[in-house]
């Protein structure tokens, strides 16, 4: 490894924040030893069964025990619950495509996203949680790492974010195949990545991990990309998938239409992931501390 890759590491874990994170889905009560917890699963593969209980409106029609149902004559419809496994996985899947390495402010999206993973992995270790992490380009998968403990996870996980190679190669979707990496049994699932040009495919795609995990879509941008310089004179602009450059003249008039086109695209994304059922938060690479202290309130917060 190089030198200036160490030190750019050993600078994005001083960065990192530390928050145990609460889950929905585990216990209401957070046990002294740290990963202690009980929930409800869909799934039944390799869990014990928790319950039978009434079927009611809105519950998943996947969970109906026939069998059982069938022993009360029909009358009662009965669903299983299942007592999920003791230990919570929590993956990490960052996106280390080539508009990943743009930044004007402080970092690059990419060291932001590597900020950014080492909070979630030093938080996962509040609660004794294994942390698994995929690197992924446009098509292609690139680095897996097995769940394990944080302080095993730390340095590894930062290391393969930083030195992946997010150069086109492949076909397909690369967040479509992360996706599928993903184990059968519920996870905690944070996608750290720019989102700049989510497809039909890969909508569809967050809606069925999104069926079995919790997944929580990262969106990482940078000011430049939501806004032109002051000034006047020529800009140019840079395509760093396809290289392509292209100038356009700075005044009051473009900047407001390059801020409005930029508004639609959020807007349009938010809603999207939003209608795949995943949850979103938006980090930008200028925030410093700032992005980090959002990230404690992620945990802390609307996840309860």
């Amino acid at each position: 490894m190089k030198q200036d890759t160490r030190e750019v590491i050993s600078e994005v874990i001083r960065h990192v924040i530390s928050c145990p994170i609460p889950i929905r889905w585990r216990s209401n009560q957070m046990m002294p030893g740290g990963g202690e917890r009980k929930s409800y699963s869909r799934g039944s593969g390799g869990y014990d069964v928790m319950a039978r209980v009434e079927y009611e409106p809105g519950d998943d029609p996947r969970d109906i025990d026939w069998l059982a149902t069938a022993q009360t004559g029909g009358q009662t419809i009965l669903t299983t619950q299942y007592m999920e496994p003791r230990d919570l996985k929590v993956y990490v899947l960052a996106d280390v495509n080539p508009t990943m390495d743009f930044g004007t402010y402080r970092v690059t999206k990419r060291v932001l996203a590597a900020e950014l993973t080492g909070s979630v992995i030093k938080s996962a270790g509040k609660t004794q949680d294994k942390v698994g992490f995929i690197a992924y380009s446009e098509h292609s998968v690139l680095n897996v790492l097995r769940p394990t403990n944080a302080q095993r996870a730390m340095f590894p996980t930062i290391a393969s974010l930083i030195e992946a190679d997010g150069a086109r190669q492949g076909e397909g979707s690369g967040l479509t195949k992360a996706l599928q990496s993903l184990p059968r049994q519920r996870a905690l699932v944070f996608i750290l990545s720019d989102f700049l040009n989510l497809t039909e495919d890969e909508k569809t795609a967050l809606k069925r991990a999104a069926l079995i995990h919790d997944v929580v879509c990262v969106v990482i941008q940078d000011r430049r990309e939501r806004e032109l310089p002051a000034g006047f004179g020529l800009y140019t602009l840079q395509d760093l998938r396809t290289g392509q450059r292209r100038s356009i003249w700075l005044s009051k008039k473009n900047r407001a239409e390059f801020a409005e086109n930029f508004q639609r695209h959020q807007t349009a994304l938010l809603a999207a992931l939003k209608a795949a059922h995943c949850e979103s938060a938006v980090f930008s690479t200028e925030e410093g501390d700032a992005a980090l202290a959002k990230m404690m309130l992620l945990f802390g917060g609307h996840r309860r």
